[in-house]
């Protein structure tokens, strides 16, 4: 069986790529190691994201929005992974659409479309899931104006970051309460499902552009990287690590591909199992990749200089939101091996 994204995936990933570049190029430019750190993104560059459409890809066209597919959204997720975007692109692009399922009015939808309105999702405070009551945090929260918590029916302002791993997200805490969402419904089990499993395969396409990048600084590293008189990469256990982190971040694709398929191809609750597996599956692979790039960098790995520490706690804090491998191999096993 043969599986490959078709000509006009492979044309949306290259201009995906392109302006992802552009926009982690103005997020370090000037950036030294006492600032480094996430911050709202500049009116210049949150209007090319709006401009390029990101923002209203997924919601429905009565909300401004072009109904992409999840698959689509995974090849934008990765590409934001892979050059370490700051702006604060999948929090929105979650956040809208967790208040689609929730039947938030149109206009606010609209809003969040063309990039008016800034939101974050608020998460549990182990961030193992959405939020379903005020004790929680806005993730990928730089620059939002507030957070919602469907259940509460309540959108949040939002207080100062806490200390986090990731140098490219901001977590920020609830505060007081700014607008009330009467309008809102709980979605039956169904859409809630696949509304989580929606989240969850953007955070493994986004670990996977994560390790991916770091495995193509590694290799570049090791063919230029000089010692002893021959290239780092000549030396075998440089060759053993860069092979392993190569087959976990093609196993990692494999999941992550199958899990954005899923969410609009199977039922709910298959949807949501599938991006379980890959995101326990992708969280614990970025995270080793990212550490056996470390290694294959030595020493200059861990500097202001190289990204590659950049990466790997991305990797963490990746893995840590919407549930790291531990929490999601619990519920596959409460649910499918509890003998009842």
């Amino acid at each position: 069986m043969e599986i490959e994204l078709t000509a006009e995936q492979r044309a949306f990933r290259e201009s995906c790529g392109k302006l992802a570049a552009h926009l982690a190029s103005r997020w370090h430019r000037g950036r030294g190691p006492h600032d480094v750190g996430p911050s709202a993104p500049d009116e210049a560059s949150w209007s090319r994201v709006a401009e390029a459409g990101w923002l209203a890809m997924r919601l429905r066209e009565e909300n401004g929005g072009a109904e992409a597919g999840a698959v689509d959204m995974m090849i934008l997720a990765e590409q934001l992974g892979h050059h370490a975007v700051a702006s604060p692109v999948l929090g929105t692009v979650i956040a809208a659409e967790q208040l689609q399922s929730w039947g938030a009015p149109s206009g606010l939808l609209e809003e969040i479309a063309e990039g008016t309105r800034r939101l974050a999702p608020a998460l549990t405070p182990d961030l193992t899931g959405f939020a379903d009551a005020t004790r929680s945090l806005a993730w990928d929260a730089a620059g939002a104006e507030f957070a919602v918590v469907p259940a509460a029916g309540t959108a949040y302002a939002l207080g100062e970051p806490v200390p986090f791993a990731d140098q490219t997200r901001a977590v920020r805490p609830l505060g007081e309460p700014v607008r009330t969402l009467t309008e809102l419904t709980a979605p039956d089990g169904e859409t809630a499902a696949r509304t989580s499993a929606f989240a969850l395969s953007l955070l493994v396409a986004d670990l996977l552009g994560t390790m991916q990048a770091a495995l193509d600084a590694a290799l570049d590293h090791a063919r230029t990287r000089v010692q002893f008189g021959s290239p780092v990469g000549a030396f075998q256990a440089v060759q053993q690590l860069l092979a392993d982190s190569h087959v976990l971040t093609e196993a990692s694709r494999s999941a992550c591909w199958y899990a954005a398929w899923a969410v609009d191809a199977l039922p709910g609750e298959e949807a949501l199992r599938a991006a379980r597996v890959a995101k326990a599956y992708a969280s614990r692979s970025a995270v080793e990749v990212c550490e056996n790039v470390i290694q294959v960098f030595g020493g200059i790995g861990m500097t202001w200089e190289a990204p590659a520490h950049i990466w790997l706690r991305r990797a963490h804090a990746a893995r840590a939101a919407f549930g790291d491998e531990h929490h999601h191999e619990a519920v596959i096993a409460a649910t499918e091996f509890s003998g009842s």
